[in-house]
């Protein structure tokens, strides 16, 4: 669910994406250090108690990664490992909790983002080829046609039906997909706006349905099983540049505003909150995940994930990433963050 590039896109880091249509190793490729946050303001000191500046470490892991395979979407697997897309080689990588990369040959078609299934399988979207494949923890690979557009599928997610959904975009058509574990696939898109609205990321809601972005209509939309949409506008800062969209541990959904430079949350009612102090001028948040009762961002600009806390609090962490893309949950409370120009994955300790 760009730059971040799943889930995020700057205007930098679009071109890039279009362009393409758009960790990590035998051993560990690099060291532990500690990052003290780069801005506090908004922070609370409760907030600052639960997470201390001197708690917050990353590494990041390059050894075992193809060069210039440009990580970027990632998910967690099991048992104890992550998933990423490597859209510069065509590849899926695997890294252990300790950093050892095992790379599977995904297609000869761009790899975009991925996901693991409830069935305990590896799926993943491909760019330029209208497909989705399902992949086996040991690489067996099935791929399903979804469309017959030049982009096509985008972000994944899972669904609360145990079906998968995905965002279909492209400058002639924008949909909402769903596709069933054994392949069988619907779009739907009445309900949505019209043109080229970019449905960017997806995600599962508290709600039993799914969350979704529009990336250049300003919107954030929900999706019944049955296929119902729902747009909602109101609140959200003009030109935002909506992105990546997350669950949050408040029963809301969080979201990424690229070009506002905020956080936004939005309940399943639709009210809408935005959040801008603590973030660093022309950030550009691009990802976001939940964890350990937090939202976490990557920044578009900066080498830095943001922490937001229920209460909109914001504090930022250094990582050593060159350009944090997407970020997931891991194992034992960690977070893994895809390097797209540095070509890692980094592995953060708040």
């Amino acid at each position: 669910m760009q730059p971040t590039l799943k889930r995020s896109l700057s205007t930098a880091a679009a071109a890039t994406l279009l362009a393409s249509t758009v960790a990590a190793c035998a051993g560990q490729s690099g060291s532990a250090i500690p990052n003290n946050p780069q801005a506090t303001v908004g922070s609370s000191l409760r907030d600052q108690a639960r997470v201390p500046k001197s708690h917050f470490k990353s590494v990041e892991y390059t050894q075992g990664i193809t060069p210039n395979s440009m990580p970027r979407g990632i998910t967690s697997g099991f048992p104890q490992v992550m998933w990423f897309t490597q859209p510069g080689s065509n590849q899926i990588g695997r890294i252990s909790k300790n950093g050892a990369v095992k790379e599977f040959t995904a297609s000869p078609n761009v790899v975009n983002n991925i996901v693991t299934g409830r069935d305990g399988n590896i799926w993943f979207t491909q760019g330029g080829s209208d497909t989705i494949v399902r992949m086996t923890p040991k690489g067996k690979l099935t791929t399903y046609t979804v469309g017959n557009e030049a982009y096509g599928p985008f972000d994944i997610c899972n669904g609360g039906d145990g079906n998968l959904w995905f965002t279909f975009r492209s400058p002639s058509t924008n949909a909402i997909g769903r596709i069933t574990p054994s392949g069988a696939v619907t779009l739907f898109t009445n309900g949505l706006s019209p043109g080229d609205i970019a449905v960017h990321d997806i995600t599962e809601g508290p709600d039993g349905n799914v969350w979704f972005t529009e990336e250049f209509n300003n919107r954030i939309g929900s999706i019944t099983p049955s296929g119902t949409i729902t747009e909602y506008t109101a609140g959200i800062s003009a030109n935002a540049g909506l992105t990546d969209i997350t669950a949050g541990p408040d029963g809301a959904l969080w979201f990424a505003e690229n070009s506002a430079n905020q956080i936004g949350r939005i309940t399943t009612g639709g009210a809408v909150t935005e959040y801008a102090q603590g973030i660093s001028p022309a950030a550009g948040p691009g990802s976001i995940t939940s964890a350990s009762g937090y939202l976490w961002f990557t920044e578009s600009a900066y080498s830095q994930v943001g922490r937001v806390s229920a209460s909109g609090a914001i504090t930022e962490y250094s990582i050593p990433a060159a350009l944090g893309s997407d970020i997931a949950a891991g194992p034992n409370g960690t977070l893994w963050i895809t390097d797209y120009n540095g070509n890692g994955v980094v592995k953060a300790t708040p």
